[in-house]
């Protein structure tokens, strides 16, 4: 009879380690924004505000773990990822504006230089510097146009137009950029602070702990 109800003890136990560890790998660890939700509760109740006043703010604590969210940011890891691909896409910007600018440059002076060409293409007489200006643009476009002789004005403008535009939207995919990275990065700045904070709170705690 002993002997059955060890039996039935440990059959129970296993079953109850069993569920245990069923229930743990079913259940999510917290994230980051959980974890700093937490600490900010607590401290919060205990009335401390060591790291920076501002991070205690009920609007900036909000604005840090809405982009948590936002972002499905679960880890640090996933933070500097987040801030590194941030920092990718302004740079891709740059790079992109650069060869945009060297063109706009060159359809410009193309432009120009057709203008006064066909401005004064057959007037007469031309003035000294009529004549100057006729001569270099003359010169200049045969440069351009390599052999060829009719003018594409049209396209140039057109390409202009179409490069001036697509300038325009980088820009102002670039500023607002610039805005979110600077938000990211006192975001990135304020977590960092209040997990240093924080485990330099709970050293203590596990040194008073083993002594106990």
């Amino acid at each position: 009879e002993t002997n059955q109800k060890l039996r039935q003890l440990k059959a129970r136990i296993s079953k109850l380690q069993k569920w245990l560890k069923e229930e743990q790998e079913n259940t999510e660890p917290p994230t980051l924004a959980d974890l700093l939700q937490g600490i900010l509760s607590r401290r919060a109740r205990e009335g401390k505000s060591q790291v920076s006043q501002s991070i205690y703010n009920i609007k900036d604590a909000a604005k840090m773990l809405n982009f948590l969210h936002a972002n499905g940011i679960c880890d640090m890891a996933r933070l500097d990822e987040k801030f590194k691909s941030m920092i990718g896409e302004q740079l891709d910007i740059q790079h992109k504006l650069k060869p945009i600018e060297r063109l706009l440059g060159t359809l410009k002076k193309h432009i120009e230089q057709a203008e006064i060409y066909f401005k004064y293409k057959g007037k007469k007489p031309l003035t000294e510097t009529e004549q100057i200006l006729f001569t270099a643009a003359h010169d200049y476009l045969k440069g351009v146009m390599n052999g060829k002789t009719a003018l594409p004005v049209k396209a140039w403008k057109t390409e202009y137009a179409r490069l001036t535009a697509e300038r325009e939207t980088l820009n102002r995919r670039y500023l607002v950029l610039k805005g979110e990275v600077r938000e990211a990065e006192q975001i990135r700045r304020s977590v960092y602070n209040i997990l240093r904070q924080e485990q330099r709170e709970q050293q203590p705690r596990r040194v008073q702990d083993m002594e106990r």
